[in-house]
């Protein structure tokens, strides 16, 4: 058979699959690890019996050969959006589309209608998935058509991020609101430290500019604890749901799997005096579901003159925002609140330091800045903190810091330590001291940035006030103080120091592993061989302090001598995972002890 006739006959056979709706939908759950439960499922095409094409691959290859993606994709988005209507509220279609049938100019009135036909159905619960059928990555007119689509209310979402086709250039020009990891990246992700750290990069940069993260491709379990350590939003993959019908549900020993590995990965998180500030910024917030009509809405506004907006919601799920002035000056009455509100901007969690918030406000676009900040925890609307009264509580923590107060870990700063140890030596009662640190942060800090050193330092805290609380009663008998940098001063009753230091080393390496983190192999995966290749507490101590130092001064000069010792050691075993050195130095001679 010529060239010519197979062309003829595969047109032919594809124009036969699309006018006669040849193709059908299959649903994959995508599960949302906060909520433990099915937040979207993912439709994807299969031929159906009477195509000529055995596969979507093939199918959707000849229609891109044949120029007819337009048409194919017209059948297979409207066989998605019938077999939606009815879904529980807050639960999300994503959709595949590719970017040169997106950019077309017909695009977004097209789906419009089609998402008008189906009863219940949204702009706000589509996630259109851009995918990629070539290594072109540049498509004429698409970041114009996709910010007019966000503008209407569909999310975008970047397919098989880490793969080839999906770079940081396309993130940045479409700024999608969800990132669907390639599976190359999640696979094995437990067992490679290289993936690990790439995958922590990517959660980082979601959480501060508001996008969700999906890892795909996830087929056991001890892939799905690993991105739960890692903070990752959502999954999705056969351990979690085949493709199959749009109403699955999870097995309850999954979902209780998932809550026990997060409840897992919450004890290994970083707690801070400063934790609950967000809850005593928040204020309740007015809701509104997206398909209330605007009429209603704004017939209670006019009985609540303080309320300045109306956050909308789908089955109580945030949705977007709608402001009081575009509320009220609707004059159509069939508007619901979906057809006029905009996008649901950046969202706070009530586990958050003021200093995380502040974070996310910094990368906000200029258009949610007029706007109150959403509180929501598993996607749930808990209420609102005005960006004056987050602003307010900055302004106080600055003021905290004025007074002695280290703003990374919230323990007290130098001043107060120096004050703490002139205390405790004029008391005259015995007591041990410690310098911590890390040895190796400096490597750790110019490989990966100083966001996750910061992280290292406030789990090395977080270790130690669980030894201490453990071996002696954190509040009664010790005090703990950050020096600067990653420097600690530990005051401890005498007879504890070794053993909280043997303690404080063995966790610290034990919530490192727990946590994914490997400091070691990941600075040696990424080509780092020095011989600090490796990140270690030092502990520096020195028994019965106010029989050997008068003063505060005169023990702070000590920490040099103790860590060149330290070095001595590490010299000699470079790769330890912790280095102690504890001192009983000669006492004090007693005239100058009585003068002090």
């Amino acid at each position: 058979m010529s060239i010519e006739n197979r062309s003829s006959d595969r047109m032919e056979a594809l124009r036969r699959t699309i006018d006669e709706g040849l193709v059908t939908a299959v649903y994959q759950p995508i599960v949302d690890l906060e909520r433990a439960g099915i937040c979207a499922y993912e439709a994807l095409t299969r031929t159906a019996p009477g195509s000529a094409f055995s596969n979507p691959a093939e199918l959707f290859d000849a229609a891109e050969e044949l120029g007819m993606l337009w048409d194919l994709e017209m059948v297979t988005r409207r066989q998605s959006f019938r077999q939606a209507s009815g879904w529980p509220a807050g639960v999300l279609l994503f959709l595949n589309c590719t970017p040169q049938v997106i950019a077309d100019e017909r695009f977004a009135d097209t789906i419009l209608a089609e998402v008008a036909e189906i009863p219940g159905l949204s702009p706000r619960r589509i996630v259109l998935e851009v995918t990629e059928r070539s290594e072109n990555q540049h498509v004429e007119g698409l970041h114009r058509q996709t910010m007019r689509l966000q503008k209407h209310g569909f999310q975008l979402a970047i397919d098989d991020v880490g793969a080839g086709t999906s770079g940081l250039n396309r993130i940045m020009l479409l700024r999608p609101q969800w990132l669907k990891l390639d599976r190359e990246l999640v696979a094995g992700i437990d067992r490679d430290p290289v993936r690990t750290n790439l995958v922590r990069f990517l959660s980082h940069f979601a959480k501060l500019s508001g996008v969700s993260i999906i890892g795909e491709g996830v087929e056991r379990e001890a892939e799905l604890e690993q991105l739960i350590r890692l903070n990752i939003n959502c999954v999705q993959g056969y351990l979690l749901g085949k493709p199959g019908e749009h109403d699955q549900r999870l097995s309850e020993s999954l979902v209780e799997r998932i809550k026990s590995a997060s409840r897992t990965a919450g004890a290994t998180a970083t707690a801070s005096e400063h934790a609950n500030q967000l809850a005593r910024l928040m204020r309740p917030a007015y809701t509104a579901e997206s398909l209330r009509p605007v009429s209603d809405v704004a017939e209670d506004l006019l009985k609540q003159p303080a309320v300045r907006g109306v956050v909308v919601t789908d089955g109580g799920y945030y949705a977007g925002w709608c402001s009081r002035d575009r509320i009220c000056s609707e004059s159509s009455p069939d508007v619901n609140l979906s057809d006029i509100a905009g996008p649901a901007g950046r969202t706070l969690r009530l586990g958050m330091t003021i200093d995380e918030a502040l974070d996310i406000v910094a990368s906000c676009r200029d258009s949610e800045l007029d706007r109150p900040l959403v509180v929501a925890e598993s996607g749930r609307v808990m209420g609102l903190i005005e960006m004056r009264e987050l602003i307010r509580a900055a302004a106080e923590s600055c003021r905290a810091i004025q007074h002695r107060v280290a703003p990374l870990t919230g323990l007290p700063a130098r001043v107060r330590c120096e004050q703490a140890l002139e205390d405790a030596i004029a008391e005259g009662d015995a007591f041990d001291a410690a310098f911590i640190d890390l040895r190796g942060l400096a490597d750790y800090n110019a490989v990966f940035g100083f966001e996750l050193g910061d992280d290292l330092i406030r789990l090395l805290v977080d270790v130690i006030g669980q030894v201490v609380q453990e071996r002696s009663g954190w509040k009664n008998d010790a005090f703990l103080g950050h020096l600067g940098d990653d420097r600690m001063l530990l005051l401890i009753r005498p007879g504890e120091v070794e053993g909280v230091a043997r303690d404080v080393i063995r966790l610290f390496q034990n919530r490192l592993q727990s946590s994914g983190i490997s400091p070691r192999a990941a600075l040696s995966g990424l080509g780092v061989r020095t011989a600090t290749a490796t990140v270690a507490v030092r502990f520096l101590a020195v028994r019965d302090v106010p029989t050997h130092y008068d003063g505060a001064l005169s023990f702070m000069r000590t920490e040099a001598t103790l860590r060149a010792m330290a070095d001595e050691e590490a010299a000699v075993n470079p790769e330890q995972p912790g280095y102690v050195v504890v001192i009983d130095p000669e006492p004090i001679p007693g005239p100058l002890r009585l003068a002090a």
